[in-house]
């Protein structure tokens, strides 16, 4: 059977330069595109925003940002319409999250209270 070391056989031969673009080529294979939100979905989130600041509950914001989606979880602070960013008090900073990146929220519900 033939042992294939990938790369590594090629490593002597190859320049700085051609590390660097193998890693750009790596990175850009696996960036994820944003999803388009329906009008429906926008309401919802609209909904889910404004029940979650007037009942001071904790919430799941999905975001997509630099190409892949982040989650943070914690407590809407409340809404920079200037800036279009939501304001979210995390558990160890305040986030500053751009409303047009936000691709789903979800109340934090505790039944266990």
């Amino acid at each position: 059977m033939i042992k294939d070391r990938g790369n590594i056989k090629w490593a002597s031969m190859m320049l700085p330069e051609h590390f660097e673009l193998l890693r750009e080529c790596k990175q850009t294979d696996y960036v994820e595109q944003p999803r388009e939100l329906t009008d429906w979905e926008f309401e919802e989130l609209q909904q889910t925003i404004d029940q979650a600041i007037n009942q001071q509950l904790d919430i799941k914001v999905n975001v997509w940002m630099d190409g892949k989606y982040t989650e943070w979880t914690g407590l809407i602070k409340s809404i920079n319409f200037n800036t279009n960013e939501l304001i979210l008090e995390t558990l160890f900073k305040t986030k500053r999250i751009p409303i047009q990146c936000i691709q789903s929220v979800n109340l934090e519900v505790d039944f266990y209270d």
